[in-house]
């Protein structure tokens, strides 16, 4: 099959593609004819090094998110059908522990993610455990984009924080993946909106998808535009998805008992910030650390888009084959939204 691996780490470049064999099923795994996968920031974080605890081997497939097709399931897998439709749920887990006799398979002690600590989604074929793939039946392109973006929105959003009418939020890289999600399910639970960006064009676009203020951070202080915004009390809720760099003023601009989200440090090696802890227990603060969310939470979200209550914003379609320039366009930001790889 074709794919697109690394046998080290770095830049775009490092990116290959080629062909590869084909992988193999076990009893309990099914193969998926891989149609559609999008493209995030945790795999370029996987492959700068970030994660070089978890790689197992090289070459080593790229890829968290797809959508596909079952080409042939294992003699003990009961649960999908060859030529169902189906996404993958992302996180590995020994549906034992008890964390996920619990529902929280994002917790579990046996934490995985595809693309990560094993090959991913970036191929014509993947194997996976049974227990990741979930059936859907609407568009590959769309569905490949909600599995870590929206998954880890929503759960911040909706069982994190349980985010409520007329609250303030305010979410750093309101035109990632995760931001365009969180913007439009912030509005779904009609809560006021601030976003910050660097172009004015991705300002725009912001404010259609639903953002009441978008602040440009390379032109305007964002402490002070969100404390105008708020008439000087701070919001109720930030999502960090950038942490080194923005923690610190996270803090400043969150109200008194507000709570901070963090999800991401962005495409670094680095997970490190230093942290003023005496304004974070001065405002009584909740930091959350949040892991992209529950199989109880994909399942969710894939009714909400199907219902048209939340709709992924695509900004650009590549061939597998210019996987580096999708890459390229991810880490210059270069986009509003999900990037994704057309496959089969």
């Amino acid at each position: 099959m074709k794919a697109a691996f690394i046998r080290k780490y770095g830049g775009p470049e490092v990116i290959e593609f080629d062909n590869v064999e084909d992988p193999q099923i076990d009893a309990n795994s099914v193969l998926v004819r891989v149609k559609a996968a999008s493209v995030n920031s945790l795999d370029a974080v996987v492959r700068v090094g970030g994660y070089k605890q978890f790689v197992k081997k090289f070459p080593h497939i790229l890829g968290v998110d797809f959508s596909g097709t079952i080409e042939k399931v294992g003699e003990k897998v009961n649960t999908v059908t060859e030529g169902q439709r189906v996404i993958g749920f992302p996180i590995l887990h020994d549906n034992s522990c008890e964390y996920c006799k619990e529902g929280y398979e994002n917790l579990c002690k046996s934490f995985g993610v595809i693309g990560r600590d094993i090959n991913g989604s970036y191929a014509e074929l993947i194997s996976i455990p049974k227990e990741n793939v979930i059936p859907f039946d609407w568009d590959y392109i769309q569905a490949s984009t909600i599995q870590l973006s929206l998954l880890t929105a929503w759960h911040a959003l909706a069982k994190r924080v349980q985010l409520r009418e007329g609250m303030n939020i305010f979410i750093w890289g309101g035109s990632g993946g995760v931001g365009t999600f969180a913007i439009q399910i912030a509005k779904l639970f009609k809560a006021n909106v601030i976003t910050a960006t660097s172009e004015e064009w991705k300002a725009k676009k912001l404010k259609e998808i639903g953002a009441d203020l978008v602040i440009n951070y390379k032109e305007q202080d964002v402490l002070s535009k969100v404390m105008d915004f708020t008439n000087g009390r701070g919001v109720d809720v930030v999502i960090d998805s950038l942490g080194p760099d923005t923690l610190n003023t996270s803090i400043k601009i969150t109200r008194k008992g507000g709570d901070i989200i963090v999800l991401g440090v962005g495409i670094k090696e680095s997970d490190l910030t230093p942290i003023n802890l005496r304004n974070l227990y001065i405002k009584y603060i909740r930091v959350h650390g949040t892991v992209i969310g529950t199989k109880k939470d994909l399942k969710q979200v894939i009714d909400l888009v199907k219902e048209g209550k939340i709709k992924p914003v695509i900004d650009s379609v590549f061939s597998l084959k210019d996987v580096r320039e999708a890459h390229k366009k991810l880490e210059k930001g270069e986009r509003v939204g999900k990037i994704v790889l057309a496959i089969n």
